[in-house]
């Protein structure tokens, strides 16, 4: 789809609305909003740069928003691929989990769905339909494929490999654990 919108239903009665066209005749339109009770949060598009023009005639920005996602992003690329590389050198957790990227799987496929079955489609269905090869490929299922007692339920946490960085923390802290005191030491 070029163009969609989303409503999205929290149990707490929160909705977000998220709309998207992939089509901007004005350069690369990427604008955030949201409006709680105690005030309200925005982000504008990057321009190449921050001047202004005040006329009678015209108000706003001097030069168009960025055309192009590499434009825009470049230097949160940047600094996500710095962070990743970090993690990898020094052993440490990777700013984006695989639950991070499971969670925006899971919420494209529902405005998938929702968009191709024009109706309401619960997070929880497409976490019952999720088949997950290994890490890097995963499929909708269609529900039939699963014969009765062995569908998917549960926590999509569930999902996910367990976390090595956790783990590689709570081996280090048992062998920290182990090694005597000066008080063990006779």
């Amino acid at each position: 789809f070029d163009t969609a919108s989303c409503i999205v239903r929290y149990p707490n009665g929160v909705q977000a609305m998220v709309d998207v066209c992939r089509q901007s005749s004005y350069g690369y339109d990427q604008r955030a909003e949201v409006l709680g009770t105690s005030g309200t949060i925005a982000t504008d598009n990057v321009y190449p740069n921050t001047a202004k023009i005040y006329k009678n005639s015209f108000t706003g920005n001097a030069d168009m928003p960025y055309d192009f996602f590499l434009s825009r992003y470049n230097e949160a690329y940047v600094t996500e691929t710095v962070a990743f590389c970090e993690s990898l050198v020094n052993d440490s957790p990777v700013p984006c989990t695989g639950q991070d990227g499971l969670a925006a799987l899971i919420m494209a496929l529902a405005a998938d769905k929702s968009a191709e079955e024009n109706r309401w489609v619960s997070f929880q269905e497409v976490v019952k339909s999720v088949y997950c090869e290994d890490a890097t490929s995963c499929e909708l299922l269609p529900m039939d494929v699963f014969p009765e007692g062995f569908q998917m339920s549960g926590d999509p946490r569930d999902l996910l490999l367990p976390d090595v960085d956790e783990q590689k923390a709570g081996e280090r802290r048992e062998a920290v654990s182990s090694i005597p005191s000066d008080d063990d030491v006779q």
